[in-house]
């Protein structure tokens, strides 16, 4: 996810390491597995297909992430973790 990537990782888990609650869905793996019907993936060419689309699902979501935090001087850019 983009806020994960725009800090090191070594800052990044240092500022975050007693941050528990965590009700954020981690999508950047499992968008199109969670939402699609498993009857996609039988097939090998569609699966191939499914799992290199899921890396660009993933960015269009970070995406609209940023575009919506745009307006919103509380927060950051990149974050991610809004309920609604």
């Amino acid at each position: 996810m983009l806020q994960n990537r725009k800090e090191l990782p070594e800052l990044w888990s240092l500022k975050h390491r007693n941050d528990s609650e965590d009700r954020h869905v981690d999508y950047e793996n499992s968008i199109l597995d969670n939402s699609l019907s498993p009857y996609l993936y039988e097939n090998d060419v569609m699966n191939g297909y499914l799992k290199r689309l899921q890396k660009l699902t993933s960015v269009l979501i970070d995406q609209m992430n940023v575009a919506k935090n745009f307006k919103n001087h509380l927060v950051d850019k990149y974050h991610y973790k809004q309920l609604g």
